[in-house]
């Protein structure tokens, strides 16, 4: 006969109702709540583990009320050879009468300390405590638990020369946002080919002449974004190095991206590091009606996950909103979410900001940002 694993569900931080069943060697898992856990919650919750976690076969849900517990946990638990109760997390007073039911039963009952990495079981009138390695759950994992999918993703590679150079491009970028613009207006108006461009050294786009940036060239060849041809002093044939050198040279705000991600990389910190994660909000894909969206840089430290939204513009509300909504629905309330602005930022926007719990970043604390994140995260695991 199978064994089972009964747990407390949890809606306030759903990846907490999967903890368990990765130590837990159980063939099925039994949700219990006393509230309804909707058709969304149960059929995300019930992919994820039938997915993720081998040994699980099955999972069920019950909407369980007190003065009918014993009744229908003696119905429920007879298809089992053995039995195993987890009171940790859920609604606390459920708990308490599934201890009281695992006592009278003499059932295995358990809790873990997630932070921690112990677990506690009662066992003969006393408790018991071990070390366990609790898993951490990946960005895609976390997303997939709320009904999503990562499409894809890009984790790009640079040398130490790439990545120098990429650094000076992004702080002239933020020092001369016009002049910047200016650049990039220039490759987004010369026609391209396969990577490939042949063009005059000015251009003409919309009433307005873009120069060819001669002086931030060695920057951009050094970061191996780009491979000049042929020079002349009208002329000038290149070839950009991949298609996202091209989005970089042509696209004002990618530069603050790439810049996040690289340093979030270089400082070793974070377990995950992602730039431009494009997410499928049902997880069926392709479909008609398809919803989807990017975050800009997504990092994990442990059990803690950062969306990051970058904009090389003023602050706006739609891009708050956005933030608040995607960093919700993907990584939950405990998600640490930020807004990084190189623009001009409204008084009244940063208060926005604070009721949503949203960090805004402004220009001057950007190279700063990293550390203020580590702050932020180890303040937060206590």
């Amino acid at each position: 006969m199978p064994s089972l694993l009964v747990e407390l569900f949890d809606h306030h931080t759903i990846e907490k109702n999967v903890y368990q069943t990765f130590i837990c060697d159980c063939d099925e898992v039994l949700f219990l709540s006393l509230k309804k856990i909707t058709e969304d919650e149960r059929l995300a919750l019930k992919h994820f583990l039938l997915d993720q976690v081998s040994h699980v076969k099955q999972v069920h849900f019950r909407q369980i009320s007190l003065d009918k517990i014993t009744d229908d946990l003696n119905l429920f638990l007879t298809n089992y050879d053995s039995v195993t109760l987890d009171v940790f997390g859920g609604d606390s007073i459920l708990a308490i009468f599934l201890y009281q039911y695992g006592l009278e039963k003499q059932l295995p009952i358990i809790a873990i300390d997630i932070e921690q990495g112990k677990q506690f079981k009662w066992k003969m009138g006393k408790v018991e405590k071990e070390e366990l390695v609790i898993p951490n759950l990946t960005i895609e994992q976390l997303m997939a638990l709320r009904g999503g999918k990562l499409l894809k993703s890009k984790q790009p590679f640079h040398t130490p020369k790439q990545i120098a150079a990429i650094k000076k491009l992004a702080n002239f970028a933020l020092t001369n946002p016009e002049e910047w613009l200016k650049v990039t207006q220039f490759f987004a108006s010369a026609r391209t080919s396969n990577l490939h461009s042949e063009t005059g050294k000015e251009l003409e786009n919309n009433g307005k002449r873009y120069s060819y940036p001669k002086s931030i060239i060695s920057l951009l060849t050094d970061a191996d974004l780009l491979h000049i041809e042929e020079e002349t002093s009208k002329q000038v044939s290149y070839t950009f190095s991949t298609p996202e050198a091209q989005l970089l040279c042509r696209s004002k705000g990618h530069i603050l991206e790439l810049y996040l991600y690289l340093l979030a990389l270089e400082s070793e910190y974070f377990d995950e590091c992602m730039i431009g994660a494009e997410i499928d909000w049902n997880g069926i894909f392709p479909e008609a009606d398809n919803v989807q969206n990017e975050i800009d840089v997504v990092l994990r430290k442990g059990r803690s996950i950062v969306f990051i939204s970058c904009k090389m513009t003023d602050l706006s509300v739609e891009a708050i909103n956005e933030l608040e909504l995607y960093a919700t629905h993907f990584a939950g309330e405990s998600c640490l979410k930020l807004i990084v602005c190189s623009g001009k930022i409204n008084p009244v926007y940063i208060n926005r900001c604070y009721e949503y719990g949203v960090l805004v970043i402004k220009n001057d604390q950007i190279s700063n940002i990293i550390p203020m994140l580590e702050k932020k995260l180890k303040r937060k695991s206590r």
